[in-house]
């Protein structure tokens, strides 16, 4: 495995973590259609500038309808993710919402050609019983845990993550992540436009939540996910990503004083074991990308 593959591989497990920061950025006491809209135009932005400086700032040669399509997708993912977090507990809507990437890893090879080694089936297993073992023990005895409303818009939201990762593969693989990313963020920031006027005065009202959510947890965050995708396979990328769910319940810890059981620390080393296993298969070169003609 080149050096390349593993400093991506290790950038994302870090990357996993800080993810986890986001379900407290979106607890602050700011509405929902700000946090998202923001989030969108900040990181598209970020990617702009990044173009500009490096000499890319073009518009892709092909592939311009999935990049269309990702980017709705990508607005009705966060949109909606963002809703659920409002509308029932954190526990409960990362628990719904990591089903996308469950479902992605499990259609990535009858969909993309992506050959898949069936040890990462089981890395992907057992990482998703540590997630859901660490939400549900976070939920349990809230009766308000399980609103239709937030469960209905995590479901959602888990469908077009699962929807999005397939459709923007191809391009990834043929345009590159960077392109990709940054036309994908654009469409979903025209997508959600109407909510830009909140979205800049909150911006200037609470500049480092929103700032961090944007810039960093997702115009450089986003881009080291698919530049990873174009590396790996979608299902290491999925097994690895699991770890944001361990890592919000050890942020709240430090935090927000929140103390898991001995479940919740059983279920983090759940997800952490199955991100290790899917990366120790990474390295032996065993994952092949899929054609990028698809």
């Amino acid at each position: 495995m080149s050096s390349r593959r593993i400093r991506s591989l290790v950038v994302l497990v870090v990357l996993a973590f800080g993810l986890g920061a986001i379900p407290l950025i979106v607890r602050e006491d700011i509405a929902w259609q700000s946090l998202v809209a923001s989030r969108v135009w900040l990181g598209a932005l970020t990617l702009l500038v990044i173009m500009a400086a490096t000499g890319r700032l073009r518009l892709p040669g092909t592939h311009r309808r999935e990049i269309v399509i990702a980017g709705v997708l990508l607005a009705i993912h966060w949109a909606t993710f963002f809703w659920a977090i409002k509308n029932t507990t954190v526990a409960v809507a990362l628990a719904v919402v990591f089903l996308g990437p469950v479902s992605a890893a499990v259609l990535a090879p009858r969909l993309l050609g992506d050959v898949v080694p069936p040890r990462v089936y089981w890395a992907l297993g057992l990482s998703f019983v540590g997630v859901v073992v660490v939400v549900v023990r976070d939920s349990a005895g809230d009766s308000t845990s399980f609103a239709f409303g937030g469960v209905a818009a995590a479901l959602v939201s888990a469908a077009a993550i699962s929807l999005l990762m397939l459709v923007s593969k191809a391009a990834v693989d043929s345009v590159g992540p960077l392109a990709v990313t940054t036309g994908e963020l654009l469409v979903a920031a025209v997508v959600l436009s109407p909510w830009l006027p909140g979205a800049v005065e909150e911006t200037l009202a609470n500049p480092f939540p929103l700032l961090t959510l944007g810039v960093v947890l997702t115009g450089l965050s986003f881009l080291i996910i698919w530049t990873a995708i174009n590396e790996h396979s979608v299902a290491i990328v999925s097994v690895i990503l699991h770890i944001e769910p361990a890592s919000a319940v050890v942020l709240a810890l430090i935090f927000l004083s929140e103390v898991p059981d001995v479940w919740q620390w059983i279920g983090i080393g759940l997800v952490l074991a199955g991100g290790l296993i899917a990366a120790r298969d990474a390295t032996t070169g065993e994952v092949l990308h899929a054609p990028a003609n698809l």
